[in-house]
């Protein structure tokens, strides 16, 4: 077993056909047996459809024959219901042209890549084209969520911006980088520490004293550098500890931000190193898909955890993640864009 999960070689091995792949996300769907999905009854049959020819229009109006191949369906036996279903039926998985195993295979490559897997990298692992493998990477992002509640405890507290070195060349103001808050609750006997970073407004000083509340339980001992931003958190309910950069002061005790710091080194570093570039309008997943990786680092159910996301969760589709916003892309590097 890999540190983040299933090795390459582990999950060829446990998922290297579609009848594996089918058995595992039932397994994951219906762990006290399956049911059925429009009525809810356990009275249901399973069987297998043969594979056959059909006929339809090419883009060129031409009749062409394609192979619709065999399929494992479930069927409620409940009388006036006789709903036929799959194991991926509703969910992401529903409707994609991938193979399970192809799919299987990209979350085992994102969960092992600690400073992030781009998109032309995966379309050359899995053999795909470069569209599909930024859709598959997409998709997956969405699913690595963690969990939502109140960090406590010590937590330290720090902003960041995301941009390169200003050129005209790009659709910018010589300032205009985007901003990041990153909250990280340190190691307790109990748990290792665990990062939850969100894309904010530039104005850093409004926006901080929002985003503490929504992410730190009242009471908690907060470490922040002598921004603006964090003077009244004393005043507010929480232990407050500054350590002052601008005085070269990095460490005064266990008073110091260098775990959040180095969080948002790693990213940058991913980002630089793996993507070259990533776009504002899709920062919150590749801020979600570091935190997921950095908060499950030592779990050995990562791989378990992101697969059912994926079938709890809802399709992303190409067309929403293409879709034109206002938001203009925020670029590190030029020669491959995200």
């Amino acid at each position: 077993m890999a540190r983040h999960g299933l090795s390459l070689i582990d999950i060829q091995s446990a998922f290297g056909t579609e009848d594996q792949c089918l058995d595992y996300c039932e397994m994951m769907r219906w762990p006290e047996g399956v049911f059925c999905l429009k009525c809810g009854s356990d009275k249901v049959s399973k069987f297998v459809t043969n594979e056959t020819t059909r006929e339809r229009k090419n883009r060129k109006c031409e009749i062409v024959e394609y192979t619709m191949p065999a399929r494992r369906l479930f069927q409620c036996n409940n009388e006036g219901c006789r709903h036929q279903f799959s194991a991926t039926a509703g969910t992401i998985f529903a409707d994609t042209h991938l193979p399970l195993a192809t799919w299987f295979k990209a979350i085992g490559l994102m969960c092992n890549a600690k400073k992030g897997l781009s998109a032309k990298q995966m379309a050359r692992d899995l053999g795909v084209n470069y569209r599909t493998a930024w859709h598959l990477n997409h998709c997956i992002r969405e699913a690595m969520q963690s969990p939502d509640g109140l960090f406590g405890g010590t937590v330290e507290i720090d902003a960041t911006f995301v941009g390169g070195k200003y050129d005209k060349r790009r659709k910018r103001a010589p300032y205009d980088k985007q901003a990041v808050a990153g909250v990280m609750q340190r190691t307790t006997e109990d748990h290792h520490s665990k990062v939850r970073a969100l894309p904010v407004r530039r104005e850093i000083a409004s926006e901080m004293p929002n985003v503490i509340p929504q992410n730190v339980s009242t009471g908690s001992n907060l470490m922040t550098d002598e921004h603006k931003a964090y003077v009244a958190l004393a005043k507010d309910g929480w232990k407050h500890e500054i350590v002052a950069h601008t005085k070269d002061e990095w460490v005064r005790g266990n008073v110091h931000t260098q775990g959040i710091e180095n969080f948002w080194s790693l990213f940058k570093r991913g980002v630089i190193g793996s993507f070259h570039s990533v776009s504002v309008k899709h920062l919150h997943r590749y801020l979600n898909e570091f935190s997921f990786r950095f908060n499950n680092r030592e779990s050995r159910d990562i791989f378990n955890m992101i697969v059912g996301n994926l079938l709890i969760g809802s399709a992303l589709r190409y067309k929403a993640l293409i879709a034109k916003t206002s938001i203009e892309p925020v670029l590190l590097s030029s020669s491959e864009p995200e």
